[in-house]
């Protein structure tokens, strides 16, 4: 019996053992598991901004405001009063203009707002209407609040898009593909490799507290919880926060929940209040200390760090959005120059151990061969390795900016630019260069991209400099619309005698070879004026028809007349800005079959019987100058 209990003693402390070792005890402190995902950046954190401690946040919050993988912007700080629906600081402003605001100009919310102009949605400087550089594909330099010149869309990324940086789109917190934008796939989904690259996100939501020791938000995803726009731990729902509550942020009791917020002041605030917002970060927009109300320093000043507005160097939050060196301003990306806000760089390469600069903050390497085999690392982030600003082979070794060198990206090697310099026809999509830019599938010249004419149901138009599709030029031949009222071909009143014999006889050889035969500009240019006028209506090219009409008109109805009178004009105003060795070629074009004239042409018709034999039709006469005679003797001489 006493054995019996024994066993039952024993048995009863293992399984106490035991239980201990299982799960979680309710001592130990609560840690934010989110997948042990690497450094924050664009390529963990594409719906969000990192803060300073690195953690990825939803980017809606006015203190930690911001998007795709950037550093995140206390609006606060900055002198702002809301994060808007951008995700970009802003703060109301009904006159904002460059004299009320250093950001740009943007309708948010139906109200019109200073916005801090640093964020892709909204990227401007000096009050001018923000710019959406993310609809373009492109990112917004901080350093100069303007959209950057590359840019990913389905032209160029296979994968999905992060600003200007194309992903390899097949990871959960950046999946997509064809050039759209990152998203994060939902808790319990998994993002599943798409035929022709990139991923798509499948599979059932299942964010709870099994997954997630931050908050589930509306999408399924898992976020961190600690915003007052999605605050809550333990995979429980993400809360709103009201206005006046706020979301205690770790390290104190009730942390991640909404809590009435208290009073700012000397109590609780080592830095300055904006209204009950306690700022410990001072800037020159908002500097103090001692829980005392924040004040805004004059232009060239700085907040030292006893709160204070002093004279200072022309670096500083407000004029930098980058990093200082000194009195110098420095973009902020670079190794050796990192950093964001206004604030000191820091040198990342003489950290031990060494460090990249990510977001503006100097963070641990996590791209490289491991962690990037299908792409290049740009930063500290894996990219497809195919754009000109980031081209590589795979395997995570660091990428090139081709456009350093005036390079672009082929093959993931950086290649010269098909362009004038060395293309005299156009430039095709991989680069290489079509040396005719003739075709319809390639038209083009002077080293432009080649246009596919086809495409567009056009031709290439060899007639006008340089070389373009049909329907993509205005001179030659120029659009053409209706046939305004009134045009006709005119009757010509024969035997009007102002020509002689003599006149008319010198034409014949003269004008043999045509109207632009430079015997027969001779020829004509020595005749009387009045018989110049009268012959001027026919001296025209048969292609032209214009002379040809002239002389049917007496002999057709006011109709025909009307629609070779249209004819006329729809070729004369496509093709008079067509150079003189152009022009018959365009005449031909114009009224061909298809031509932007052919309907006219084709209703001229009616005047074939006066055109096929006698007087008036070229086929009766061994050339133009003898037609010109014969005409020029019936409706300028004294007749036959």
């Amino acid at each position: 019996m006493a054995r019996a209990l024994a066993l039952a003693f024993m048995g009863v402390v293992l399984l106490l053992l035991l239980a201990s070792g299982c799960g979680r005890s309710s001592l130990e402190p609560e840690t934010l598991d989110l997948g042990g995902a690497p450094a924050c950046g664009p390529s963990t954190c594409p719906n969000g901004c990192c803060d300073s401690k690195g953690v990825c946040r939803t980017g809606r919050d006015v203190r930690a405001c911001g998007s795709i993988g950037g550093r995140c912007s206390d609006c606060v700080a900055n002198g702002f009063s809301v994060c808007t629906s951008s995700r970009v600081c802003g703060r109301d402003d009904p006159s904002c203009s460059s004299q009320t605001c250093l950001g740009c100009c943007g309708v948010d919310d139906g109200r019109l707002r200073c916005l801090s102009g640093t964020e892709p949605s909204a990227c401007g400087r000096s009050g001018a209407e923000c710019s959406d550089c993310a609809d373009e594909g492109r990112t917004c330099d901080p350093s100069t609040r303007a959209c950057g010149s590359t840019r990913c869309d389905s032209t160029n990324c296979d994968g999905c898009c992060v600003g200007d940086k194309c992903l390899p789109g097949t990871i959960a917190s950046a999946c997509g593909a064809k050039g759209a934008q990152c998203d994060s796939c939902a808790a319990g989904q998994v993002c599943r490799s798409s035929i022709g690259g990139g991923g798509r996100c499948e599979g059932t939501s299942t964010c709870g507290p099994q997954n997630c020791g931050g908050c589930c938000n509306a999408a399924g995803q898992c976020v961190t919880g600690n915003d007052t726009t999605a605050c809550g731990k333990q995979g429980q729902q993400c809360e709103a926060c009201d206005a006046s509550e706020v979301c205690v942020p770790d390290g104190q009791p009730n942390a991640r929940t909404c809590q009435p917020q208290q009073a700012c002041g000397p109590a609780n605030c080592a830095g300055c209040c904006v209204g009950n917002q306690c700022v410990t970060a001072t800037t020159p927009l908002a500097c103090g200390r001692n829980g005392q109300a924040c004040k805004t320093c004059g232009p060239s000043q700085t907040c030292d760090a006893q709160g204070q507005c002093v004279s200072g160097s022309d670096c500083n939050p407000a004029t930098c959005s980058g990093c200082c060196v000194g009195d110098i301003c420095a973009v902020g990306t670079q190794q050796t120059a990192c950093g964001a806000g206004g604030g000191q760089c820091q040198n990342c390469a003489g950290q031990n151990p060494q460090r990249v600069c990510q977001s503006g903050t100097c963070q641990l390497p996590a791209c490289g061969p491991a962690t990037c085999p299908n792409g290049c690392c740009s930063g500290n982030t894996c990219v497809v390795g195919t754009q000109d600003n980031a081209c590589g082979p795979t395997g995570g070794a660091a990428c090139t900016d081709c456009t350093a060198s005036n390079q672009v990206c082929q093959g993931r090697q950086c290649i010269t630019q098909c362009g004038p310099s060395n293309c005299a026809g156009c430039c095709r999509a991989n680069n290489t260069c079509d040396p005719l830019g003739n075709s319809n599938s390639a038209c083009g010249q002077g080293g432009a991209a080649c246009a596919d004419c086809n495409a567009s149901g056009s031709f290439c138009n060899g007639l006008v400099t340089p070389r373009r599709c049909n329907n993509k030029q205005t001179t030659c031949p120029a659009p053409y619309g209706s046939c305004p009222a009134g045009v006709t071909t005119p009757i010509i009143t024969q035997l009007q005698n102002v020509c002689s014999d003599a006149n008319l006889d010198t034409l014949t050889a003269a004008c043999a070879d045509g109207p632009n035969a430079p015997a027969c500009v001779t020829a004509v240019a020595a005749l009387p004026a009045a018989c110049k006028t009268c012959l001027a209506p026919f001296n025209h090219p048969f292609s032209q028809l214009t002379g040809l009409y002239a002389c049917a008109a007496s002999s057709v109805s006011s109709q025909c007349r009307r629609v070779m009178g249209c004819a006329i004009d729809c070729a004369e105003t496509s093709c008079e800005q067509c150079s003189s060795a152009s022009a018959n070629q365009c005449n031909t074009l114009v009224n061909g079959i298809g031509g932007q004239c052919s309907g006219f042409t084709a209703a001229a018709t009616c005047a074939n019987p006066a055109l096929a034999s006698g007087l008036c039709s070229q086929f009766a006469y061994p050339n133009f100058g003898a037609w010109l005679r014969g005409v020029g003797d019936q409706f300028c001489g004294n007749g036959p």
